[in-house]
């Protein structure tokens, strides 16, 4: 992924919630490393964290910790989070390890994040002398997701939840998206102030940003364009979406440069594949892993290649 420009002065840390256990997955695999097309959700996010050259990446993990950090063992850092109490108890184990003055909270079930959208909610935030950012987007169909409560003047005063939102306000079509961009201190301040409100003793970021907001810190909501960028995995069906979208992008990608892919719906291609100039790829065609396909090869049909090197016609290769 190529580094997007930014400004160098302000150094952050990142932050990605990552403890989750998706119990909507039914699998015992941590849901952050579920693949698309190859690789996995927490790959996407950890990506988007250093092409905005984030001064250093934090994992909050819970009990899947072994698994997660036997594929991400370098570059990283770790917080634990023992007992899921929510999201505002694991954004304050991150920032404890946190170690420069500004933060950035995303979430690691949320793949299709732009860095060039994050860059610009940064900026946003040092341009606007923010103390906290949320990152929003307006969907046409808004449920299931907290709505931004703004005033006559189009400051948020307010993040209200599907459950608690009146029939007025669930039509509000902008939405948080979980993406929160703040000074460290002050997050931190407001986060340990927080007094759960339930029996589990759970408390989340939007309990923070109530906090904030009645404290009169300034919170500022940058507005995402692409809806599909907030999409959140919570299902298999949220998975297959999330797939069809990225291979979307990466299939006109490839036919831009000059790959003939013959038939998309039927060939399938990990984003770790290289491909060469000139390919034509036939249909009912399969490439995983590191497969290289060499300039001028046509493949398929009916191929399923998986850490092959290749560079001449290929038929039926399984």
């Amino acid at each position: 992924m190529p580094k997007v420009k930014r400004v160098s002065r302000n150094r952050f840390s990142t932050i990605i919630l990552a403890a989750g256990k998706g119990k909507r997955m039914y699998s015992k695999t941590p849901k952050v490393l579920f693949n698309i097309l190859g690789k996995s959700m927490l790959s996407f996010v950890i990506d988007n964290a250093r092409a905005i050259e984030s001064g250093e990446v934090i994992l909050v993990v819970g009990k899947n910790f072994q698994q997660i950090k036997k594929i991400f063992k370098k570059s990283v850092r770790y917080a634990f989070q023992p007992v899921p109490l929510g999201s505002g108890d694991a954004a304050l184990k991150g920032l404890e390890q946190a170690r420069l003055s500004n933060v950035l909270i995303l979430s690691g079930d949320v793949p299709l994040l732009r860095a060039s959208t994050l860059q610009q909610m940064i900026e946003f935030h040092h341009k606007k002398g923010a103390n906290l950012t949320i990152l929003t987007c307006r969907l046409e169909n808004p449920f299931g997701y907290g709505r931004i409560i703004r005033d006559r003047r189009g400051r948020v005063r307010a993040i209200i939840e599907q459950t608690d939102a009146t029939k007025r306000e669930q039509k509000i079509k902008e939405v948080n998206a979980g993406v929160y961009y703040a000074n460290a201190n002050i997050l931190k301040t407001a986060l340990q102030r927080v007094i759960p409100k339930n029996m589990q003793g759970e408390y989340y970021l939007t309990d923070a940003v109530k906090e904030l907001i009645d404290k009169k810190k300034k919170v500022q909501a940058y507005t995402a364009d692409d809806p599909d960028e907030i999409l959140g995995i919570n299902t298999k069906f949220d998975l297959a979406r999330a797939r069809d979208i990225v291979k979307a992008h990466f299939f006109e990608e490839l036919m831009r440069r000059g790959v003939y892919i013959e038939d998309p719906e039927t060939t399938n291609i990990d984003l770790t594949v290289e491909i060469g100039n000139f390919v034509h790829i036939r249909p009912y065609t399969i490439l995983e892993g590191n497969t290289r396909i060499k300039d001028g090869t046509t493949v398929g049909p009916f191929a399923w290649i998986k850490d092959g090197k290749h560079k001449k016609f290929l038929r039926n290769v399984r």
